[in-house]
């Protein structure tokens, strides 16, 4: 180590200039006049004794009455152990202001990235348990039970919940006892990245542990979670088995698409469906609540209509219910809708009914 370095650090171990340099030229000489020592270094002669006084007061050196004053250093084992434990304590300070500054609470911007993973997880708890309408949600067993509380705060405020779920070996997802909070889970073997989309404009993202450098992406956004919301039901959702419904009354979807797989077949054959939707108006960009009868169903691949399913990538394109109300008729589109009356968020079965003949 240069000299100046070693100069630097005895100064942050609390030596002044002074008492530095006299110490690390006792080290280098050995036992020695105080004259000499303050010859080999930037100590004035008559300053180099009040500097080797102070040392030996310090435990750093012991003085020698000979004909000339002497002086040498003291062994260092007391001292550097002293050094060690500074270092530790330094270290353990860096580490924390680092983890803390982590751990921090994310400012307003429309998107933040953090090192720390569990800076994501812990503000998607935030987001289930302030959620209003719907929450999309890929983890493992283990990060669901860890959401207990908010998900229980979740299903009070009528919150629907899909949990994509990567299983701990052995587990049974059906007999989940967080299965009761959840709307409906499905069963995915493969690991993938955590994922929480709430109310359409807030996601969280964190890449799966294999990723050398860890990180994660919480969005507060109205256009970039749309992104995120497909990846979650083309590749997180759609492919993989329900293993858990919660019992409804009356049952609610959040996705379009997804209502009119489900009710597309009965619709075909006759059937009358009633149903409430709330969403946003998309001229005017107000909430609105609607309830009425399903009369159409339109999506961009509907030129050979069949009584079968449409599949979800039939429905990718544009996806569109005509439902007539007491007002008269009203076009439903789906996330990200742009011609219909109405971005729908929100859809309840209120009514099957079969016509009779």
């Amino acid at each position: 180590m240069e000299r100046d370095d070693l100069l630097g650090g005895l100064e942050d171990a609390g030596l002044t200039s002074y008492q530095a340099e006299a110490y690390l030229t006792l080290l280098d000489m050995g036992v020695s006049p105080a004259v000499d020592v303050a010859r080999n270094c930037s100590i004035p002669v008559p300053r180099i004794y009040d500097v080797l006084n102070e040392l030996e007061q310090m435990g750093y050196a012991e003085t020698l009455d000979r004909e000339k004053l002497h002086a040498r250093a003291r062994e260092p084992a007391e001292f550097v152990q002293d050094l060690h434990e500074r270092s530790d304590r330094i270290s353990e300070v860096a580490e924390e202001i680092e983890e803390r500054w982590e751990a921090s609470p994310l400012g307003d911007n429309k998107m933040n990235v953090t090192k720390r993973v569990e800076t994501v997880v812990d503000h998607a708890e935030d987001l289930i348990r302030e959620a209003d309408s719907s929450v999309d949600l890929a983890l493992t067993d283990e990060q669901l039970v860890a959401y207990e509380r908010a998900l229980a705060d979740a299903m009070d405020n009528g919150v629907v919940v899909r949990a994509s779920v990567v299983p701990t070996e052995g587990i049974d997802l059906a007999d989940h006892p967080v299965s009761e909070l959840v709307t409906e889970i499905r069963e995915r073997p493969l690991p993938g990245p955590f994922c929480v989309l709430a109310d359409r404009t807030k996601a969280c993202l964190a890449p799966t542990t294999r990723m050398p450098e860890p990180y994660g992406v919480v969005i507060d956004d109205d256009i970039v979670p749309f992104i995120f919301r497909w990846y979650f039901e083309t590749c997180l959702w759609e492919v993989w088995d329900t293993v858990s419904r919660r019992p409804q009354d009356q049952p609610v979807y959040v996705c379009l698409e997804a209502f009119i797989r489900d009710v597309y077949p009965v619709w075909w054959d006759d059937a009358i469906v009633s149903v409430t939707v709330r969403g946003t108006e998309t001229g005017s960009g107000r909430d609105r609540e609607i309830s009425g009868v399903l009369v159409d169903v339109h999506y961009s691949a509907d030129s050979a209509r069949t009584p079968k399913h449409p599949t979800l990538l039939e429905l990718a394109g544009q996806a569109t219910v005509t439902l007539w109300t007491p007002k008269g008729g009203c076009t439903v589109g789906s996330w990200g809708a742009l011609i219909e009356d109405l971005e729908a968020h929100r859809i309840t079965v209120d009514a099957i009914e079969w016509a009779t003949s």
